[in-house]
């Protein structure tokens, strides 16, 4: 009886699990369009915030609904909707906004392109295994393969193959951490900068209105705070913004704040005062971490072809001493 080959085993067990998940995604999401479209819908504005992160700068909101339960962008709070800089200039609350309304949850014409477009990316990403896997197998017919060796010889493919395999490997992740670094690390780098750096700051003391939390989902997706204020920037009207803050700041401040807000921009805020054990939080938030991980990590991926060059170097003496 011939022995189970157990690692080709799983192999296909996989492959059939991708295709069937993409598969089943992808009747999901046409459904998801099918209904969104179905669905145009105006919602009212109630009030409009400016979100700023723990350490990302302003990311402009409205708040939908009939006087909703709480301002915190939490998972579970769909009254917190994202809008372009350009359409929270123009519109005032009691204004309509248009979208596109699924299972209940608000989408801007924006929010929905952005959907689709994080769709396909990770369609494309899952679907690399499946392509793979059936290349490997139709390499495995003879006649296939030798007309790919052929024309790898014709095209000098076979000459640059290894090269183009590890520029794509090696490229591929090395991309991916630059795109991480390109815009969380990037807009955390910026927003320190102003806090520390600018110039043109001015502080009052704001009146916190609501105060909540996002709850991490595991020991690697902390949890974030988050604390609504009011305050009124000098010749400016009053504006409400909701500060991403660290847990100590959070259980510091329940009534008013003392903040620090940039005078060209003052939906640009930050906590005045901060301690060590803030900046001790601070440090352990993903953004941190991750930026860590990416440094470390393109340290050591971009190392490693020169280890590789000089083992295959010195293999290379070893075998021809002369």
């Amino acid at each position: 009886m011939k022995e189970i080959n157990w690692s080709k085993l799983l192999a296909f067990a996989t492959f059939i699990f991708i295709i069937y998940t993409n598969y089943d995604n992808l009747q999901e999401h046409k459904e998801f369009l099918k209904e969104a479209n179905a669905n145009q819908v105006e919602e009212r504005i109630w009030r409009k915030y400016i979100v700023n992160g723990l350490l990302e700068g302003p990311i402009f909101t409205v708040q939908i609904g009939a006087l909703p339960e709480s301002s915190i962008p939490t998972k579970h709070n769909d009254s917190m909707v994202i809008i372009d800089h350009d359409l929270f200039e123009q519109v005032d609350v009691g204004d309509t906004i248009p979208g596109y309304e699924v299972d209940g949850k608000f989408y801007t014409d924006t929010l929905l392109k952005e959907e689709v477009r994080w769709f396909y990316i990770l369609l494309s990403v899952f679907s690399l295994y499946p392509i793979g896997y059936i290349l490997y197998w139709l390499f495995k017919i003879r006649a296939i393969w030798e007309l790919f060796a052929t024309l790898s010889k014709r095209l000098y493919l076979d000459k640059i193959a290894g090269f183009v395999i590890s520029f794509f490997i090696f490229g591929g992740v090395i991309g991916a951490i630059l795109l991480f670094l390109s815009t969380d690390t990037k807009s955390a780098i910026e927003d320190g900068y102003e806090k520390y750096i600018g110039k043109n700051h001015a502080e009052t003391t704001a009146i916190v209105t609501d105060r909540g939390f996002d709850r991490g989902t595991s020991r690697y997706n902390t949890t974030e705070y988050y604390i609504s204020l009011m305050y009124k920037p000098k010749n400016h009207e009053s504006i409400f913004i909701v500060k991403g803050v660290t847990r100590h700041t959070y259980n510091k401040y329940t009534k008013e704040m003392p903040i620090i807000y940039n005078v060209d921009n003052p939906y640009q805020v930050y906590a005045k005062e901060m301690d060590f054990k803030d900046y001790t939080d601070i440090l352990l938030t993903d953004t941190m971490f991750l930026t860590a991980m990416s440094i470390i990590l393109i340290i050591l991926l971009g190392w490693l072809p020169f280890l590789l060059w000089k083992r295959k170097k010195h293999k290379s003496q070893k075998d021809h001493p002369f």
